[in-house]
């Protein structure tokens, strides 16, 4: 029996020599360009607010708003920052195994689409392991590599529905970004009318997970839908498309995607070429990247991209070993390392147009384009930047400029540098609570996370229930400058009249709430009802069902 025999009869992948060296690859690499966007510090707030604060699963005590895009991604750091682990630890710990998760996956595709008898190449992992784009999302402290891991499952799906972590990955596409529902659809239409059958544990995953994650969702935010939902729900077709240029163009995508079609043209009459499952990879990238345009894409290059773009690269699987078929015998072997080998090398010199040079030394300049930054830019920030080799817990540390900022005149104050973690203990001992600290605006993540003792008001709306529903312009994805001194009215607002859903009111009987929050108000009062709710069901159930119209500051 032959090694690919063998692999058909065990069910097991063997991995050749090329793809060991693309699993060095994507976690040396992973490691190398590991980063942190701001955002993740989002995320960090809500989690410690839970975890070590015991204020439950918000951004503010108190304030029941959903401000993180990925609830799958948000309840798996709970364990693991209850575990003790730091964040820059967990973001590299979980980067790698997301990594190592999708180059297990994409080695079973090329094992499912190589026919007998051509060594594997597996092009659409040497591609993705040595890409500068691919590698970087695997960290970034927020969802990306939940993102990655599920499109390759994705991919061996469609190929191989029989597999039972593609099938759970594909039904938990929803809980990590809610695009993701657009391929879970095609890929369960696609199943249905393959088989005649329905993918009942895809189906069950998807219901039993996002069923479940809807529930919570009503009965502690009294919302159906997260708070960057609304922030972010626009249409803004150039912008997008512009987005899509600056990830796709940067790697060649479309012309690698004409040379691919082409071949499978080539080969399309072989029995085995499995045209329907590349035709649904395609479609699910394409609604994907439509969705992505029509919001306006994101500020980061890549990011929201990562599902669209490795569905479409794993759309060409097993198509350049069907060219070696064609080969003399003697000469695949050689001809199999040729391909890897060019395609690896020139894959790996690609990086995006907003960096002055190759990214792996971690010291580009880099220029925003077109508004949009690439991750260096976070690499770059002093408050950001951590060793991706270290075991060191800096991140966790606190300086004196911090803690100033942190706890202002506070006799809570101590002296700098001391571990968030050990100021966590020091607060729940003590008798204060953000009540005794003023109300402030905040727009970089990183800093809101550092400042746990205080109420803090998201001027960009991203954790903020009124700002997210008010209507302004973006200047760039999700980024809205004329929210900023509406956020400073929340936060003086919210400074004397309090927090609660009473708040709003009070100010406008008073005398003392903005005009615009004064025509608006019955609006701000339904927003403020959600935030402030009582967990109760029934009255949470109508709040979440409640059409919240979009607050125009400038009416008349």
């Amino acid at each position: 029996m032959d090694a690919a025999a063998n692999e058909r009869a065990t069910g097991w992948a063997r991995p050749t020599a090329i793809e060991w060296l693309c699993l060095a690859a994507t976690l040396v690499l992973t490691l190398q360009y590991s980063w942190l966007l701001d955002d993740a510090f989002v995320y960090f707030r809500y989690v410690d607010n839970l975890v070590h604060l015991e204020r439950g699963l918000v951004f503010n005590e108190g304030e029941y708003v959903e401000g993180y895009s990925s609830p799958l991604w948000c309840v798996a750091m709970v364990p693991l920052r209850a575990a003790g682990l730091d964040w820059w630890l967990i973001t590299r710990g979980v980067g790698l195994a997301c990594a190592a998760g999708t180059w297990a996956l994409l080695v079973e595709l090329g094992r499912r689409t190589t026919p007998r008898g051509v060594p594997r190449v597996n092009l659409p992992l040497v591609h993705l392991a040595f890409l500068y784009a691919t590698q970087t999302y695997f960290t970034s402290g927020v969802e990306a590599p939940l993102v990655q891991l599920v499109a390759a499952g994705f991919a061996l799906y469609v190929f191989a529905p029989q597999s039972r972590v593609a099938q759970v990955l594909v039904g938990l596409a929803p809980m990590v970004r809610h695009e993701l529902a657009l391929p879970l659809a095609f890929a369960c239409a696609w199943q249905f009318w393959r088989s005649r059958r329905v993918p009942w544990t895809v189906v069950l995953v998807a219901a039993t997970t996002l069923g479940a994650w809807t529930l919570f969702r009503i009965v502690y935010y009294a919302d159906v839908l997260p708070n960057t939902f609304y922030l972010k729900d626009e249409v803004n077709w150039e912008r997008g498309f512009a987005y899509l240029g600056d990830t796709f163009l940067t790697y060649g995508t479309p012309w690698l995607f004409l040379a691919f079609a082409l071949l499978a043209f080539w080969s399309r009459r072989e029995r085995d070429i499995e045209l329907g499952p590349r035709a649904v990879l395609v479609i699910s990238a394409v609604a994907v990247s439509l969705y992505v345009a029509k919001i306006g894409g994101d500020p980061r290059h890549y990011r929201y991209l990562a599902f669209p773009f490795c569905a479409l690269v794993a759309s060409w699987s097993g198509l350049i070993e069907r060219a070696l078929v064609r080969w003399p015998a003697a000469s695949r072997t050689g001809g199999a390392w040729l391909v890897a080998g060019t395609v690896a090398f020139g894959t790996f010199l690609l990086y995006p147009r907003q960096l002055s040079k190759h990214p792996i030394g971690r010291d580009a300049a880099h220029t925003k384009i077109d508004e949009i930054n690439d991750a260096q830019y976070h690499r770059l920030k002093p408050d950001l930047t951590y060793s991706p080799w270290t075991l060191a817990p800096d991140i966790e540390q606190l300086d004196d400029v911090m803690l100033d900022l942190a706890y202002g005149e506070s006799p809570l104050l101590p002296q700098g540098p001391v571990d968030i973690r050990d100021e966590y203990a020091r607060w729940l001992a003590s008798d204060e609570t953000p009540a005794d600290y003023p109300v402030t605006t905040i727009g970089w993540c990183a800093t809101a996370w550092r400042e746990f003792p205080r109420t803090l008001v998201h001027w960009d709306g991203l954790t903020d229930p009124i700002l997210a529903r008010t209507t302004a312009k973006s200047w760039r994805a999700a980024h809205k400058k004329d929210l900023h001194p509406l956020g400073g009215d929340l936060a003086k607002l919210r400074g004397k009249f309090g927090s609660t859903r009473e708040s709003f009111r009070a100010a406008v009987d008073a005398g003392e709430a903005p005009e615009w929050i004064r025509r608006n108000l019955d609006t701000i009062e339904t927003i403020a009802r959600k935030a402030y709710n009582r967990h109760d069901f029934a009255e949470n159930l109508g709040l979440a069902l409640t059409r919240v119209p979009r607050i125009d500051p400038a009416s008349e």
